[in-house]
């Protein structure tokens, strides 16, 4: 059989992955997508304060109110998302049932692009194998399907792009000469991309660079101009939200500015919940009250004082809490007290299937560690820094979801055939379609 027939074969079945992926999602998002169309305190479940935000965008107001009253400029978080749902308010309606749809399916789509990212940097470091069965481990993914089929907010589209910056940290180190400035520039402006979907993704950016560096300062190759390149492009690509903060708010705030208040929300004291609803504006009218008073930079500078003092009067407290949010990150465990599973019916379940997925990413690990040690590194510093915040505020699936781009690449190489070592054949141009990233 020749190369173009293997090549055609290999890319009718990515495609078919990422069709399966789509097909079932939307298939799923009529059984769960109820709880978008509850019109319960001013459609609050409709994506929480990035809905309200996307509604004041829609109506011509700026980035601004991300709870009930029009309380002015927010940055309670980052602008992509809400971006993207206030396009969607404007053609379907604000909180309608086809603008329901219509972010779920959004959601949909992001998951299955990310079949992409996932099966090329599978294929680049694992082989074909082991790409085909991290493609479809993450087009069936469970958590991904919940996430994608019933949650309007940004976490699918974080988890396409950690894949996405993952996959072009591999183009780049394996790109020897061929990668020039350009792609170094675009290398940076997918990380300010990344940014302003989710800052927490910036954790890692020294971790993943560093990794470039060493590799081809090893193999002679320059990476301190392009790194520089690569650097101020991000720079300059998060530079506007900088300036619209500073605009608004007469002060530098990067990124966003709840930090102190989701820090206070998981170290009160009261570990009934990872983080309780009694600690939420949108849940406790005192709290609201206090926001709606204070201004949001004022809230925040409140919950800052708060959070600090309770570490200074208790700081055995706040590093047990941490340590259970570690093994809740990666077990599902928290409580299993009759409050809690009364509260959360799916509790047990969810133990048992976050446990075996990890048990499945870590024998994935050890698998691909015999096969690949260097290419190991950085995608283990991802599963060791990314989540590292969640542990000091509060944890929850939705948030660790974009590792599980990684879990699926590690599960696919535990389950690729015996016989695929290495980076072995191209039949679908891999290789090409990495030049290509590198290339930008």
């Amino acid at each position: 059989m020749n190369d173009s027939t293997d090549r055609g074969r290999a890319w009718r079945a990515i495609l078919l992955l990422m069709l399966l992926a789509l097909v079932v999602r939307a298939v799923v998002i009529p059984f769960l997508i109820g709880d978008q169309l509850d019109p319960t305190r001013d459609h609050w479940a409709f994506g929480c304060e990035e809905g309200r935000i996307a509604r004041s965008l829609a109506n011509g107001e700026g980035f601004s109110s991300p709870l009930f009253a029009r309380t002015g400029p927010t940055a309670w978080t980052t602008p992509v998302y809400p971006a993207l749902l206030a396009g969607i308010f404007r053609i379907f309606g604000t909180f309608t049932p086809a603008s329901a749809w219509a972010a779920l399916l959004l959601n949909a789509i992001f998951a299955a692009l990310t079949v992409l990212p996932v099966y090329f940097l599978t294929r680049r470091f694992f082989g074909c194998s082991a790409a085909f069965w991290a493609g479809l481990v993450w087009a069936l993914h469970p958590y991904s399907i919940f996430i994608s089929s019933s949650l309007v907010w940004d976490y699918t589209l974080d988890a396409m792009m950690l894949a996405l910056v993952l996959w072009a940290t591999a183009a780049l180190e394996a790109a020897e000469g061929r990668a020039g400035l350009l792609a170094w520039a675009g290398y940076g402006i997918l990380w300010g991309v990344a940014a302003l979907s989710n800052a927490v993704m910036l954790a890692t950016l020294p971790f993943l660079l560093g990794w470039i560096a060493w590799r081809r300062h090893r193999r002679g190759l320059g990476w301190s101009r392009q790194s520089v390149v690569a650097l101020l492009l991000l720079t300059l690509t998060v530079a506007p939200w900088f300036a619209r903060n500073y605009a608004a708010f007469g002060r530098f705030v990067p990124f966003r500015d709840t930090f102190w208040l989701v820090f206070w929300q998981g170290n009160t004291g009261d570990g009934s919940d990872l983080y309780p609803d009694w600690t939420n504006p949108a849940h406790n009218d005192a709290e609201l009250a206090k926001y709606y008073s204070l201004g949001e930079l004022g809230y925040m500078r409140e919950k800052r004082a708060a959070a600090i003092g309770i570490l200074r009067q208790n700081p055995g407290l706040f590093l047990r809490t941490s340590v259970r949010r570690f093994f809740f990150t990666w077990t599902g465990y928290w409580s299993l007290s009759r409050e809690y599973r009364e509260a959360e019916p799916l509790t047990i379940p969810n133990i048992g299937f976050c446990s075996a997925l990890t048990a499945l990413l870590l024998a994935g690990l050890r698998k691909a560690w015999r096969r690949n040690r260097h290419a190991v590194i950085p995608l283990a510093l991802v599963l060791l820094v990314y989540p590292m915040i969640y542990y000091f505020t509060h944890p929850g699936i939705e948030y660790r979801h974009p590792l599980d781009t990684v879990a699926a690449v590690f599960i696919g190489v535990l389950l690729a055939r015996p016989d695929s070592t290495g980076a072995g054949p191209d039949p679908i141009g891999a290789g090409a379609a990495d030049s290509a990233a590198a290339e930008g």
